[in-house]
């Protein structure tokens, strides 16, 4: 039978021990916080331009909030990309479609065996029209099938669907399988970046991007004279084209908020006033891309004619091939989200190359 004695000595053994336990567990949330490794891609050039490659970790210095990181991480070229193709369908781009599909199915030639491809097509609709798993020639298949007449199969759009360029992005990182992807991973981006017709504003669609851990390429066609062109037709035309009342919104946010033409009709505005409007509309476009890609440490490549399209995609294949893989575990301890800086420098042999990578993260 046990005495009075022993059970006030087995209730102590318990107390001591329920205690002894808590700072384990602390110990096992810190541990458990500090396997969140912060991955970047940096592609580092000469003063002409060209690739450095066969660096080493000791090369380069990585610091976030100004503060040294230890590297805990880091390969070269060598390792897989899985990319995310989305190209733009709209009516600005519909005479070059053959064009377009073309390019596209090279740049996938570029690619190495071990790298994964998805393709999202997007006007006014928005499709993830090719997965990872998918094979190649599947994928160029899907290609193909993009954007055919009304009957003729595949994903179908027409000139006046508009251009759902936020929601294609949203698509991108938010779902498509994309989020699940590990390792390094990039968006490229075919199309004038105009958006007519998303629901999803660019500010919340931006930091998704930024969250995703991929690096963002854009290849920029310049379709302002053609849409210019589209918007002065008389209605009755039938390349008429109008702006929606998201872009009317979007340039006198930007540029007359208190202006009354916001709300007049648009058949109504005078064609400098509409020439201005479309100017304006393409230069938030590209201050956008240019956003996007320096905090993602991708790029935006313009494309001066779709005839240069295929050259491009194959200076975008390059710069991933080349680029390195680094990793580190954050020792800031500080708590709570927001943005934290980062900023990778070279040195020893390659100090004074130029760097790109991602210029922060969200932290969680």
């Amino acid at each position: 039978m046990m005495t009075r004695t022993s059970l006030l000595l087995l209730i102590l053994m318990c107390v001591t021990g329920a205690r002894a336990q808590e700072p384990q567990r602390d110990q096992d949330q810190t541990v458990r916080l500090k396997t969140d490794l912060v991955t970047i891609t940096a592609a580092v050039t000469d003063s002409n331009g060209v690739a450095v490659r066969s660096l080493k970790a000791d090369d380069f210095n990585v610091y976030e909030n100004g503060v040294l990181q230890k590297i805990s991480h880091f390969s070269s070229g060598e390792e897989p990309f899985t990319l995310l193709l989305l190209l733009d369908v709209s009516g600005s781009t519909a005479d070059e479609m053959m064009l377009i599909k073309r390019a596209a199915r090279r740049f996938l030639s570029e690619l190495r065996a071990g790298d994964r491809v998805g393709v999202i097509v997007f006007s006014g609709e928005v499709e993830l029209i090719a997965d990872f798993k998918e094979s190649r020639a599947r994928v160029e298949a899907a290609i193909d099938g993009a954007a055919t007449p009304e009957g003729g199969g595949g994903a179908r759009f027409n000139e006046s669907t508009g251009t759902s360029f936020y929601d294609a992005l949203f698509l991108a990182v938010e779902e498509s399988p994309l989020k699940q992807i590990d390792g390094r991973k990039a968006i490229i981006c075919m199309s004038d970046a105009v958006d007519s017709s998303s629901k999803t504003k660019f500010l919340d669609v931006a930091k998704l991007v930024e969250k995703s851990d991929a690096s963002v390429y854009f290849l920029e066609l310049n379709t302002e004279a053609v849409t210019l062109n589209r918007l002065l037709k008389p209605k009755s035309d039938p390349d008429y084209a109008d702006l929606s009342q998201s872009q009317v919104d979007r340039y006198f946010d930007a540029y007359d908020a208190d202006s009354l033409d916001r709300h007049r009709e648009r058949k109504v505005l005078p064609h400098d006033l509409l020439t201005k409007i479309n100017h304006g509309l393409f230069d938030l476009a590209r201050q956008q891309e240019r956003e996007l890609a320096q905090r993602t440490g991708g790029r935006v490549y313009p494309v001066r004619s779709l005839m240069d399209l295929a050259g491009v995609y194959k200076q975008v294949a390059d710069d991933l091939r080349s680029q390195y893989s680094i990793g580190y575990y954050s020792n800031n301890d500080a708590g709570g989200g927001g943005w934290r800086t980062i900023k990778v420098e070279v040195r020893g042999k390659a100090k004074g190359a130029s760097v790109r990578a991602r210029s922060g993260y969200w932290a969680k």
